[in-house]
């Protein structure tokens, strides 16, 4: 059979089922609408807008930058938003009163933006996207100084009247829109931070401003025609959100640098570089040389060993032995775990400062050591990390994100010459975690932590210390400006590859799920939580209850397709009743194509939940060569009182209509009914 006749029979196949995704599709497209009206019908009763000008009110930037006569009442909430970027929703200013009142300590907050695309017509006019799908969502972080010293990351805010006049007071600048509310920000925060704590700065997790993007025609017309909103409208989203450096923006910059006091710490300090390694003295050998340690560095190198054989042993001796700096062998058979090793090594340790680094790490001198340690060495910070590329200078780590999706790198296998989605492979930021293969941090904090958790033998356990260091208030930094190559898994083997090894990194994560269960929920620096739901919406009940078809067979009849599952929610209630929100999908195809089932796999039975979809539209920005994945969402309840007790595993299952072939992809979950 050619190619061609059997893609036309698959095609036909298909038919049938596009008829009903379009029909789906639209379904919730117009459920979708009809809320957005039901809520601006909300915002714009008499009763409610009174009650809402009296927390907040809208204030524009030009209006303060022209120092055009305003009284600012001090317990009032001003909403700071520049006329030339960004259309502030109807609900904006409700959303901001119902926030502040559940959380009256805030003193400045912000929320996420999206953007939507125009394009110019012959006459001169503007053509908008009439499909709230085709915009795209920046789903900003918890407030995280380093980040927002790089680029103003949160635009449009809301500040308290008592800050705002002392803001007001200190911003110089007068000319630029966009410069003048970055300063404005600055200014605020730095007045919150020294009088109210970092506890006063908070994210709402919720679009409060939408942004036009005018794109070509062509560009248009891509977007219309494939839904690809994010691949046209970030890189003109990047262009304006990280200005060049020219001699303004780089002054509000370094301004930011002071007031929020996020410049490396001056003071200098005795670092010690732990080493774990067996087995591998020429790579060992290799990373210790190219850092170039010299005797008046105050650098102390410490090697970690599990186990060399004797000759490998000797030769890592007799190359210690010989160096003009500092360095220690900790020799001892045993088994491998990463965390007791470098634990062992922290304590025999004489630096303030310590940086885990794996032989496999190809880094050349040591300044980016001593870089690295100041920023360690500041109050604030935990662990400090760097950009770590694959030899073929693809992306390795530019930071671990934890929620839902995670714990997960950033980026994996992808180009870094590239911008990555808002920059995140370009500029200095905060992140909930770095990874262990080159990680500084402070001796103390570290000891504070209680080291690495040697449970975690050998995988999470760094994710786990950066956890750690969040949870004691802490922040961690990826700076992306110290770059170094990673043979990654060089000395112990690529874990993908063994399924007892896949099974030892399974059973970690569920350690690691179990100590930090609310930051494997949601990453504070990813964003993308539940959105704030305003009092009209509590009412609303969405969840769908589903009949669950029992005592099925389910079984795959492709191996090389899978199924990326993902919760936001899973839990059963005391009448055991399954609540269940996330996506499931099949990357790197049309999932207009398939239908999809969760399963519920206990020893001898298997039962089926064929849930209705749901609307997930910023999933269409985070799987490239992935179409149609707007529609993989689900939000469902489920009664299982029916169910016999006891653990059972979740797996997905996906129908192909275009081929008839079956997936079944299990999940990392389980529930006990």
């Amino acid at each position: 059979m050619s190619k061609s006749f059997k893609k036309t029979i698959q095609e036909a196949m298909l038919l049938p089922r596009k008829s009903k995704y379009e029909k789906e599709r639209l379904g919730l497209m117009n459920k979708y609408d009809s809320e957005r009206e039901a809520i601006k019908t909300f915002v714009s009763k008499e009763e409610i807008v009174n009650d809402t000008n009296r927390t907040v009110e809208c204030i524009s930037a030009s209006k303060m930058m022209n120092e055009q006569e305003i009284t600012i009442d001090s317990k009032k909430y001003y909403f700071v938003s520049g006329g030339s970027k960004g259309v502030i929703v109807p609900e904006t200013l409700r959303v901001i009163c119902e926030y502040v009142s559940d959380n009256p300590s805030l003193t400045v907050c912000y929320g996420d933006e999206d953007y939507f695309a125009l394009w110019e017509k012959e006459d001169g006019s503007v053509s908008e996207t009439s499909d709230s799908r085709r915009s795209f969502r920046f789903y900003k972080p918890c407030f995280s100084p380093d980040t927002l010293c790089e680029f103003n990351y949160i635009g449009a805010f809301a500040v308290k009247g008592e800050c705002l006049k002392y803001a007001l007071s200190e911003t110089k600048e007068k000319e630029d829109e966009e410069l003048f509310m970055y300063e404005l920000l600055i200014e605020s925060c730095t007045w919150t931070l020294k009088n109210k704590g970092n506890k006063s700065i908070g994210k709402i997790p919720r679009v409060l401003t939408s942004n036009p993007i005018c794109v070509s025609k062509k560009e248009f017309d891509k977007i219309e025609n494939k839904g690809v909103t994010a691949e046209v409208l970030r890189p003109y989203f990047m262009e304006s959100a990280l200005r060049g450096e020219d001699e303004k923006c780089a002054f509000v910059k370094e301004k930011a640098k002071e007031k929020l006091d996020v410049l490396p710490s001056q003071s200098t300090a005795k670092i010690s570089i732990l080493i774990p390694s067996k087995d591998n003295p020429e790579m060992l050998i290799k990373c210790i040389d190219r850092l170039n340690i010299n005797k008046t560095d105050d650098i102390e190198v410490i090697v970690v060993d599990n186990g060399s054989s004797k000759p490998n042993k000797d030769m890592i001796e007799h190359y210690l032995d010989n160096r003009e700096f500092d360095t220690t062998y900790l020799y001892e058979k045993e088994e491998f775990n990463y965390s007791a090793m470098n634990n062992r090594a922290a304590k025999s340790a004489v630096g303030e400062v310590l940086l885990l680094l794996n032989d496999d790490v190809e880094a050349f001198g040591c300044e980016w050591i001593k870089t690295m340690a100041s920023y360690a060495m500041k109050p604030g910070v935990g662990c400090v990390g760097c950009k770590l590329l694959y030899p073929s200078k693809l992306i390795q780590h530019v930071g671990i994100a934890g929620g839902i999706d995670g714990p997960a790198h950033k980026y994996l296998g992808e180009r870094d010459d590239e911008r990555k989605g808002f920059g995140e492979n370009c500029h200095n930021r905060n992140v909930l975690a770095v990874t262990g293969a080159c990680l500084c941090i402070e001796k103390r904090k570290y000891e504070e932590a209680g080291g690495l958790y040697e449970e975690l033998k050998v995988g999470y356990n760094d994710i786990d210390l950066c956890m750690n260091m969040y949870d004691k208030g802490y922040r961690n930094i990826l700076l992306n400006d110290i770059v170094h190559i990673h043979h990654e898994s060089v000395s112990r083997g690529t874990d993908a590859k063994s399924n007892e090894k896949a099974k030892r990194l399974r059973n970690e994560k569920k350690i690691l799920i179990k100590r930090h269960e609310n930051l494997m929920t949601f990453d504070p620096y990813e964003g993308g939580e539940e959105d704030f739901l305003l009092d009209c919406e509590k009412t609303i009940k969405n969840a769908n209850v589903e009949k669950i078809e029992k005592n099925i067979s389910r079984k795959a009849t492709d191996n090389e397709g899978w199924i990326f599952s993902s919760f936001g929610r899973l839990k059963v209630d005391e009448k055991k009743v399954l609540s269940a929100k996330g996506y499931a999908l099949v990357p790197g195809i049309d999932n207009m194509r398939f239908d999809f089932e969760m399963l519920l796999t206990k020893t001898g039975m298997m039962h089926s939940i064929a849930y209705k979809r749901c609307l997930r539209n910023e999933l269409q920005e985070r799987f490239s060569g992935t179409e149609n994945t707007e529609l993989c969402g689900f939000d469902f309840e489920c009664d299982l009182s029916k169910l016999e007790g006891g653990e059972y595993r979740i797996s997905f299952y996906a129908k192909d209509h275009g081929n008839v072939r079956e997936l079944v992809t299990e999940s990392e979950y389980t529930i006990d009914i």
